[in-house]
């Protein structure tokens, strides 16, 4: 974080000995450029993108699931499955056991591209191919003891949804 950054975040940023966590929020939103890029290369917004990347080509997936994973409106997730349709990276399929569920199923030309799409992503950016292997080693084993905590104490308190 520079200190104009510092500055903009007020003065307990800016006199924090610990700066871990306001490095963490600044390093997450500056990859939303990137994502979007990303997404960008395969012809997808980033919701799309997100959409896609979280949908399993092996098991459709109610449209409500979607939304809920999404966490936006339902109305907002038909927008977006419209989109992949028309492109031919998903279909839409009766739930057999209620008429009015509708699943989405990966067809093959979606699986193709989020097998690339997932390729590319695996791909870091300059920044972070510049930094050390044994300092990247360190910082994903902070950052997976954080998110199993996380998780760990989120089990309990809400059911999984499983896409």
């Amino acid at each position: 974080m520079n200190s104009k950054t510092r500055a903009k975040a007020g003065p307990e940023v800016a006199s924090s000995k610990d700066d871990f966590w306001p490095a963490v929020i600044e390093f997450t939103l500056s990859q939303k450029a990137w994502w979007m890029s990303v997404c960008e290369e395969f012809g997808l917004t980033a919701m799309q993108g997100h959409a896609l990347r979280n949908l399993d080509p092996d098991r459709p997936v109610a449209m409500s699931a979607l939304a809920d994973f999404l966490t936006c409106d339902a109305s907002n997730v038909t927008g977006i499955v419209d989109k992949l349709e028309k492109r031919g990276l998903v279909a839409r399929q009766g739930a057999g056991h209620d008429r009015r569920i509708k699943m989405l199923a990966v067809t093959e030309e979606g699986r193709r591209l989020r097998d690339s799409m997932s390729a590319r992503i695996l791909e870091p950016p300059a920044a972070i191919a510049s930094v050390s292997p044994a300092d990247r080693r360190r910082l994903a084993a902070v950052l997976r003891a954080i998110v199993d905590e996380r998780a760990a104490a989120a089990a309990p308190a809400r059911k999984k949804v499983v896409l």
